[in-house]
C-alpha cells in the first residue's frame, strides 16, 4: 500500500489537532494524574478516528489524482519543464 502526500497531510494535520485537544483537556482536572489519563485517553481516540476518517477518504476520494493535479500546479508555478 502506497501513501499518497495528500493523505499523509491529512495525517499531520488531524495528528496536531489530536495532540492539541488531549494536551487542553489534560490541564483542567485538579488532580495531575486524572488529567494525563484523560489526556491520553482522548488522545489514542482522536488518532484512531482520524486514522479512520483518512482511510475512508482515501477509498472515496483518489488522492492519486489530488497529488497529480497538486504536482502539475507547482511546476506551471515555479515554470518547471519535466
Amino acid at each position: 500500500m502506497t501513501s499518497s502526500i495528500v493523505a499523509n497531510a491529512l495525517g499531520l494535520i488531524f495528528g496536531i489537532l489530536s495532540l492539541g485537544c488531549a494536551c487542553s483537556l489534560a490541564r483542567y482536572p485538579s488532580r495531575p494524574l486524572v488529567g494525563v489519563a484523560l489526556g491520553t485517553a482522548l488522545g489514542l481516540v482522536l488518532i484512531n478516528l482520524s486514522a479512520a476518517i483518512i482511510a475512508f477518504l482515501s477509498y472515496v476520494v483518489p488522492f492519486g489524482q489530488i497529488d497529480f493535479w497538486l504536482a502539475s500546479f507547482i511546476t506551471r508555478l515555479f515554470g518547471i519543464e519535466l
